[in-house]
C-alpha cells in the first residue's frame, strides 16, 4: 500500500472578521488546486485550539494544539506558534508519509509528491541572490521515511526559534533557523539547480523556488505584477500579492469563485474540472 500523501497548512484565525474570511477563500482556493495537482492527498489545517474554524472547510484533518495564550498573543509570536506546531503535529502521530508544509496563500499547478523518490528527508525552495534569508517556510518537503529524523528536524527548528528574540519569534525565525540547519548557505544569481546536500543526519534536496514556490515580480516600485506563470508547480502569493490570488485562481487555473453565505468564510469555491 503506498504511504499517506498530506499537505499540512499552519493557520491562525485573524480576530478581524473581514480579514479571516478573506483568507478562509484563500483556503479554499489552497485546497482547490491541490485536488485538482494532487487528488491522492489528504489536506490537513494545523491550528491553534484558540482558533474558530468553518465546519464546513471541507479538509480532512484540523489538527489544534492547545494554547494557554490569547490568540492576539499568539499572532504576536506567529513563527514561534508555527513550529511549535509543526512539532506537535509530528508528535501527534500524523507524520506517517509524504508530507508538504505549505502556507494558506498559494496554490498547486503541478503534483509535488512526484518529487518524492525516497532521496531525500527534507526538501527545501531557494531563492538566489536572497537579501534576507535563501529559503522561505511556506513550502518544506518532509519524508519521514528514516525513523526519527524527520521528529529530529522539527524538533530543532522549533527549538532554535523559541530560543530567538521576540521580534523573530514574529516574522522571520522559522526561516532562519531553517536556513541555520544547513549552514547558512547562499546562492549566487544565477544558480538554478535541483541540489542534494546534508547537514548532521539530515539529507536535504535543495529546489529552485522558481519551480516550485514561485513568486511574481515586483516592479520598480515594489508593486507586485500580475503575470501567469504555466512551469511553476507551486505559485505562492506573498506579501502584496495576495491582491491577486483570486484573479489568479479564476483567470488561470478556471476556479469558479462566489460570495456564499453558506460557504466557509462566506465564500464558495469551485472546480468544473472535478465537477
Amino acid at each position: 500500500m503506498a504511504a499517506r500523501q498530506a499537505v499540512a497548512c499552519f493557520h491562525l484565525t485573524p480576530t478581524n472578521t473581514v480579514t479571516a474570511n478573506t483568507y478562509w477563500a484563500f483556503f479554499q482556493m489552497m485546497m482547490a488546486s491541490v485536488r485538482r495537482a494532487s487528488p491522492a492527498a489528504e489536506i490537513h489545517l494545523l491550528t491553534l485550539d484558540s482558533c474558530p474554524v468553518p465546519e464546513t472547510l471541507g479538509c480532512d484533518l484540523v489538527f489544534r494544539r492547545a494554547s494557554t495564550r490569547p490568540i492576539e498573543a499568539s499572532f504576536d509570536q506567529l513563527m514561534a506558534e508555527e513550529t511549535a506546531t509543526w512539532r506537535a503535529y509530528e508528535a501527534a502521530g500524523h507524520l506517517t508519509g509524504p508530507t508538504i508544509l505549505i502556507d494558506a496563500d498559494l496554490m498547486f499547478q503541478r503534483d509535488p509528491f512526484a518529487l518524492f523518490d525516497g532521496g531525500f528527508d527534507v526538501g527545501l525552495t531557494y531563492v538566489t541572490g536572497a537579501e534576507l534569508h535563501p529559503f522561505n517556510s511556506g513550502v518544506i518537503l518532509i519524508d519521514p521515511g528514516r525513523g526519527g529524523v524527520a521528529r529530529d528536524y522539527l524538533a530543532a527548528v522549533d527549538d532554535l526559534v523559541a530560543g530567538y528574540a521576540p521580534e523573530l519569534r514574529s516574522w522571520y525565525g522559522d526561516q532562519m533557523a531553517i536556513a541555520a540547519l544547513l549552514g547558512n548557505p547562499e546562492f549566487p544569481e544565477g544558480t538554478s539547480d535541483v541540489m542534494d546536500s546534508e547537514a548532521g543526519a539530515v539529507r536535504y534536496r535543495l529546489l529552485p523556488a522558481a519551480d516550485w514556490n514561485y513568486s511574481a515580480p515586483l516592479d520598480a516600485h515594489d508593486a507586485p505584477q500580475f503575470a501567469p506563470a504555466p512551469d511553476a508547480g507551486i505559485v505562492h502569493f506573498k506579501g502584496e500579492r495576495k491582491e491577486f490570488m483570486l484573479r489568479y485562481a479564476s483567470e488561470v487555473l478556471g476556479l469558479e469563485i462566489a460570495e456564499d453565505a453558506a460557504s466557509p468564510g462566506g465564500w464558495r469555491v469551485t472546480d468544473p474540472k472535478l465537477s
